[in-house]
């Protein structure tokens, strides 16, 4: 047995090991079950990929049920995608790419799954030029270019993020880890597709190349797993609820007292309501903690305590509830809705709308145009 036939089986028992710490960890993501049990199906589906590839390059084992991975092969773009919405808090389309990954997966396995009796190993081995070895070449690709995409468009959410409190060196890492990896992650997978084109012409490497490829991307997949469990959510949102439990324990047992607690909430709503802090993009956590003298963590508990959101959302209901007033003034005939949305404090429109949409149940634009159906 040579060490690319033993390498799958031990990329496969790591992977159950980081199973578990997602699973049973108490710190990875609290109480966003939504990202940890994707996260956790994401590292699974690896696993039965790993699992699937040993047994088959061990045939003495007996195992004829190779190939059925390659059913799911193209899902790990999507629930990448999936578990950054979920991890950040970011409303989810499902009619639109949920839709569109159920119709290919159904699509895949009516036109995969074997009718005649055959295997997949049959399909995925033969070096005969069939309809079969054909239609499996191009899904393939289409898969391989479905990855592709969908995991750009996770690493732009995460590129993308705004944070609401400063990162630390060691958050900042963390931060920059998780970026680096899903570039890498996109590099590999752009790197398989030119490979399998080349490995079309050689079937004497081909075998060797699908080795290599489920060991790479598999292991790959694992690393950002793990590096996302120690992701710093709580500098996202800065929400009390995002902190690991020991912390939240900690400060709130040394929670203000009473009279302390409304003395610092009229000098946040003072710094909010009359000095309209919120206008400024870039006002975060740390910027409130310091022109209060309170610890962040100590401002985000009671702001989840006294409105029951976190310090983002608490930012965002002051800039849109300024906005629906400037889009209900006269100004709103001289003015544009991405002018508004600046002059409240959003950075861009889109940050706008989905903050717009999420506290009001419309968009600014419907929303304009409803008031202005009312007041007639």
């Amino acid at each position: 047995m040579n060490v690319l036939n033993t390498l799958p089986l031990i990329g496969a028992v790591l992977g159950i090991l980081l199973a578990l710490l997602i699973a049973l960890g108490k710190g990875a993501h609290g109480k966003n079950r939504a990202a940890k049990i994707t996260l956790l199906i994401i590292v699974l589906l690896n696993v039965h990929n790993l699992l699937d590839s040993y047994l088959y390059y061990n045939q003495d084992i007996g195992w004829s049920g190779f190939g059925i991975s390659y059913l799911h092969y193209h899902l790990i773009g999507a629930l990448f995608l999936l578990y950054t919405y979920y991890l950040f808090k970011i409303e989810v389309n499902f009619k639109l790419w949920g839709g569109v990954i159920i119709l290919y997966t159904l699509i895949r396995w009516m036109v995969l799954i074997p009718d005649d009796g055959s295997s997949m190993e049959d399909i995925l081995s033969s070096n005969d030029f069939t309809i079969e070895t054909v239609v499996f070449t191009v899904d393939y690709a289409i898969s391989l270019l479905l990855n592709i995409v969908l995991l750009i468009l996770a690493y732009l959410r995460v590129k993308n993020l705004k944070f609401s409190v400063k990162l630390n060196q060691a958050e900042k890492i963390g931060y920059l880890w998780l970026k680096n990896l899903l570039i890498i992650a996109i590099v590999i997978y752009i790197a398989i597709l030119l490979t399998s084109i080349v490995s079309l012409f050689n079937d004497d490497k081909w075998l060797t190349f699908m080795k290599l490829e489920t060991m790479i991307v598999s292991l790959f997949c694992f690393a950002i797993a793990f590096t996302a469990i120690r992701f710093p959510v709580f500098a996202v949102y800065g929400d009390f609820e995002d902190l690991p439990a020991e912390a939240k324990t900690k400060y709130a047992k040394s929670s203000l007292k009473t009279d302390e607690s409304d003395e610092l909430w009229k000098r946040i709503i003072i710094i909010m309501e009359e000095e309209k802090a919120y206008r400024n993009s870039t006002f975060r956590l740390n910027d409130l903690a310091e022109r209060t003298g309170i610890s962040l963590h100590h401002i985000s508990q009671m702001i989840n305590q006294r409105q029951k959101m976190s310090f983002s959302d608490f930012v965002n209901h002051y800039r849109v509830e300024e906005a629906k007033a400037l889009l209900t003034s006269s100004r709103a005939k001289e003015i544009t809705i991405l002018a508004i949305a600046l002059e409240v404090g959003f950075n861009s429109k889109t940050a706008f709308y989905n903050s717009f949409k999420k506290i009001t149940g419309k968009t600014p634009s419907a929303f304009k145009k409803e008031t202005k159906n009312d007041s007639k």
